[in-house]
This record gives C-alpha cells, structure tokens and sequence, in this order.
C-alpha cells in the first residue's frame, strides 16, 4: 500500500461493505441536489422601472397582491397603498428615491422615482396655449426646464412673449429679437391759451354741470376738381418746372375722416397772440421702450441714517413727463402717460426745509399717428397767485413764464399740454425730414443770437 507524504491530502474510499463510507457519500449528493432545488426556486428580479414625476403630481401604480413596501428616501416622496392592487406615490420634494415592491409569490419590482420641482412639460404647454397666436415663439421643455425661443419674431410677438413670461420668473427666455424696432416721437407742446380762445377752439374744461370735456366731431364732405388750370395737372407747365403737382381727381369724390384741426387752430392762436406757446419738447423712444423729460430743479432734504450719519437726497420739482408707448400690427400707439408739475411750498417746512406743492395725472391712452391728446388743469390759480411770496416760483422753467403772466393770475388763460405721437421706421425719409427741420431751427436760433450780440460776424 503506498504511504502518503507528508501534507499531502489523503483520499479514502469506501470498502465494500462499509456502510459509513456510503452513507456519508449519499448526504454529500443529497445536499447538492437540494440545493439545486433551491436555487432554482428563487425569485426572478426584474429590470428597474425609472418614473419621472414633479412636486405635488399624484401617480397612482397598479400592482397586485403586494405584502412588503420599502421607499429609499421618505423625504422625497410618500407611498400609500390604497388597497392589495393599488399603490398611491405622493412626490414631497425634489430628488430621488427607490421603491420596492414585493409580492405574494415573492416577485420584487423595483421603481427610480424622480422628482422634480415644477412639471416642466406642463408648463411649456401652458405658454404655448397662451402664445397661440405668436406662431414665432415657442416653448420647450428640457429636463426640468422650460426654454422659450424664438428667431426675429415680429414686434407684436415679441412684445406678447415678454408680457407672459413675467407670469413664468422659472422659464429661460431666449427669444431673438433681431431687427429694429419702431420709433416713435411724442412732440409735446405746453402752450398758455386764453379761456375765451378756448371756447372758440371748440374744448370745454372743467364744465359746471359736472360733465367732461368735448371735442369737435368727425367731418363729412365732397372733393373734386371743378374748375382746375390744364398748368397744374401731370404732364403741365407746373410739372415740367419741377413743382409737385397731383392728379386730377374726380368731381364729387366722398371723403369721410375724424378731421380735428386742433393743432392748427393753435397755430392761429399763437400767430393772433391768443395763445403762447411755453415749451416744444420732443421725446423719442423705440416701440415698448419709455422716454422721460424733467425740467425744473432738485430740492436738497437732510436725512439722518440709522447709525446717525447724515446725508443729503434730492427731490426733483418742476415739470416732469414720462411716456411708454407701445406700437402694434394695426399702427394703433398704446401709451402710458404721466404728466407731473411741482414746487416748493413754503407754508408746509419740516426742520426749516419746505416741501412741494404737486398735481400729476396719469392715463393710458390709444391714438393713432397724427392725433392728439390733450391735458389740462395742471395748474391751479392758486400757485400761481403765490408768485409774489414763494422766492424762486417765477424763475421755473416753463412754469415761471406762466406764473408771472398777469392774465393767468387773473384767471384769463390756462395751460394746456397736447402731445401729438409721430411714427418712423430707422432710417427712413422721416429720419431725413426731422434732421432738416432740426438744422433749419439750429441756424434760426444762431441767426438770432447773433443778431443780439454786439459786433458779431453775420455770417
């Protein structure tokens, strides 16, 4: 019989005969076939299911005889079950969490729950059901965001996309706004006009029996040419020698319009001395932007901080207008409209520093190119009757004229402001057309200074 060497395994077996040897055998394979057995009898784990949900939306999963529900982050979420075939997910919070599902037959089900903050789909759908009628904007969702774009939309989108994002501070607005927008020019007039040039004009203020304001109404008539020199017409001496000239027009041609001749009857006041004209400014802006005139002064007011250090605020008084018009497809110009006039008030001091005396009016109005609006009663008589006692009230800008008129203390005339909007397209004929204007009223106004100054070179 061969000896083993030392350390080396030895290997028995079983004689005939030896009924230890074959028993210990028979409980090795036993064992490994039942645990065989038991290996295949284990529960298959299925792929995880990955569930996208926001803050607050409720999902309801159908998942039939569960026993046992595990949930990886109860901060997340909340998991109820509703009965043995449904289960209830309530999102909570912002994050992740697993969900585990086990049935009566053992079977595990496992769920990635993400939660997000708001439901950026819906959202998206929100916005685009209220850009509906701006096909050049559109809303997306990406992840959890909501990105708005938009290549060179027209004005009227443009302005509509803005408006409803301000509903929605968590979309990102990427609208490309390529392009100019439309100008537009707000020529402002403050004019000091007669009451009796006013009735004559066709304008009641502040009427006694409580009623508004009125204008003159819409005018009808006819055009034509009745009797017309052959000169004049198209192809004529006139149009030969460079003159404008226009076709003939039909006799008896309708013509049907909202005719208000406000601005001209001015002009004829102010011409007649019935009216003076203030001030003529002219403010532009682009289409949605503001524009803002202040003339007048800044009142100096002590303040004391809180850690007792004193410093100096200024309050502006005087005459101020700001203006935001808005322009759309049609040409109709939406405008916000703030008209303020203030002075000092020496009978209400606060430390030995007087405060201010203001009436303002504000509107929203719609005109069209070429109309205007008018504003009055700005001014009550009784500032003005205070010139005399307030140091500084005749020396305003604008209103200083007004308040040292005699015939406005005496309650003769009143100021008015009209305010006429002008539209123009960046680099247009009209751009041309008030660049002369500005030249022709730059030369008049050195034509006169030089006129006034002794010695002068006339050129």
């Amino acid at each position: 019989m061969k000896r083993s060497r030392p350390g080396e395994p030895v290997l028995r077996y079983p004689f005939p005969g030896d009924s230890r040897g074959i028993a210990s055998v028979a409980r090795r394979v036993a064992c490994l076939l039942l645990g065989l057995l038991a290996c295949g009898s284990l529960p298959a784990r299925e792929q995880t299911i990955v569930l996208e949900l926001a803050v607050g939306q409720a999902m309801v999963l159908d998942e039939p005889n569960v026993r046992r529900i595990a949930v990886g982050n109860g901060r997340v979420m909340q998991v109820t079950a509703l009965d043995q075939r449904q289960i209830l997910l309530l999102p909570e919070a912002a994050g992740q969490s697993t969900l585990h599902l086990w049935g009566r037959n053992g079977l595990e089900r496992r769920y990635l729950v993400n939660v997000i903050a708001t439901d950026a789909r819906r959202t998206a759908a929100e916005i685009n059901r209220l850009l509906n009628h701006s096909p050049g904007v559109r809303a997306h969702a990406v992840g959890d965001q909501v990105v708005v774009d938009g290549s060179s939309p027209s004005e009227q989108d443009a302005l509509r996309s803005r408006e409803i994002l301000k509903r929605y501070p968590q979309a990102l607005d990427l609208v490309s706004r390529g392009g100019y927008e439309r100008m537009v020019d707000m020529e402002v007039r403050m004019i000091e006009i007669g009451r009796n040039a006013l009735d004559r004009l066709g304008v009641r203020w502040q009427s006694g029996d409580g009623t508004p304001f009125a204008l003159d109404g819409p005018t009808f008539g006819l055009i034509g040419d009745f009797k017309r020199s052959d000169a004049f017409l198209p192809g004529g001496a006139a149009d030969q020698a460079g003159f404008a000239v226009r076709p003939r027009i039909a006799p008896f041609a309708t013509a049907a319009s909202l005719a208000t001749a406000m601005t001209s009857m001015v002009d004829l006041l102010v011409q007649n001395g019935d009216a003076a004209v203030l001030a003529e400014p002219r403010l532009s802006c682009r289409s949605g932007g503001s524009a803002r005139f202040v003339a007048g002064g800044e009142l100096p007011i002590p303040v004391i901080g809180a850690n007792g250090s004193a410093s100096v605020q200024f309050k502006e008084y005087g005459v101020r207008f700001e203006v935001s018009p808005t322009v759309n497809e049609a040409g109709v110009i939406s405008a916000s409209l703030h008209a303020e006039i203030s002075s000092i008030n020496p009978e209400v001091t606060v430390r030995h520093v007087p405060g201010l005396r203001k009436q303002s009016a504000a509107t929203e109005v719609n005109l069209r190119e070429g109309e205007t609006l008018v504003i009055a009663g700005m001014v009550s008589n009784e500032v003005s009757g205070a010139v005399d006692r307030i140091p500084g009230l005749g020396d305003l800008p604008i209103l200083g004229k007004l308040f040292r008129s005699r015939r406005f203390q005496n309650r003769e005339t009143e100021l008015i402001v009209l305010i006429t909007p002008r539209l123009h397209d960046s680099g247009g004929t009209y751009d041309a057309e008030q660049g002369t204007d500005m030249s022709r009223r730059f030369e008049s106004l050195q034509g006169r200074l030089r006129q006034g100054r002794p010695g002068s070179d006339p050129r």
